[in-house]
């Protein structure tokens, strides 16, 4: 359960697009067109802010495209997006995005999660001692709680800090929320009507 794929990737600029998303697993609860949506504009925020937390976020979101099957760049590491992945990384990434020290071994376990699949000690710490990280980690907590319908709603993947660290403008976070909110908002009204 490493992010290192995804840091690096972003670390040197070879962030790709991933083909739009055309289906979701039987486990999401958003509507596939907010989820594809949301997906491609959290994408051009980060590209715009290099924020994080929308890196984090969009991630969880192309992650359901499975483009890779068991190669498929996730949240916190490879493999398929499977319910109980998604919910051991949303809970892995809440825990770090708070600061938490590292779990001892009945916290993994009671969570369903493997030995093998348990980041190290070190890689806990070096994690939590990342602000950016941590910053990516509450992404990557408030849209997997999104799509397994914890969180109802999506404007909590707006970003708060840039890939600088420095705060957003509230007004152009207020644009993000309003779009987030729009694109759940238009899919769940098509769905109803």
């Amino acid at each position: 359960m490493l992010i290192v794929a995804v840091e690096l990737s972003v670390l040197v600029g070879t962030l790709v697009v991933m083909a739009r998303l055309g289906s979701v697993p039987e486990w999401v609860d958003p509507p596939l067109r907010a989820v594809a949506d949301s997906e491609l504009y959290l994408l051009t925020v980060f590209k715009r802010t290099r924020a994080p937390q929308a890196l984090g976020s969009w991630v969880c979101l192309s992650w359901l495209g499975a483009e890779d099957g068991e190669r498929t760049p996730g949240p916190l590491g490879e493999g398929l997006p499977t319910e109980t992945a998604a919910w051991a990384s949303m809970l892995v990434a809440d825990a770090i995005a708070e600061d938490a020290p590292y779990p001892v071994s009945g916290w993994w376990a009671v969570r369903g999660i493997a030995p093998a699949d348990r980041i190290t000690p070190d890689g806990w710490a070096a994690r939590v001692g990342s602000g950016y990280t941590r910053r990516y980690m509450h992404g990557v907590t408030v849209a997997l709680g999104w799509l397994l319908g914890e969180l109802s709603d999506p404007r909590l993947m707006a970003p708060v800090f840039d890939g600088a660290g420095e705060r957003i403008p509230v007004a152009e976070r207020e644009v993000c929320q309003a779009r987030l909110w729009a694109l759940s908002e238009r899919a769940r009204t098509s769905i109803a009507g």
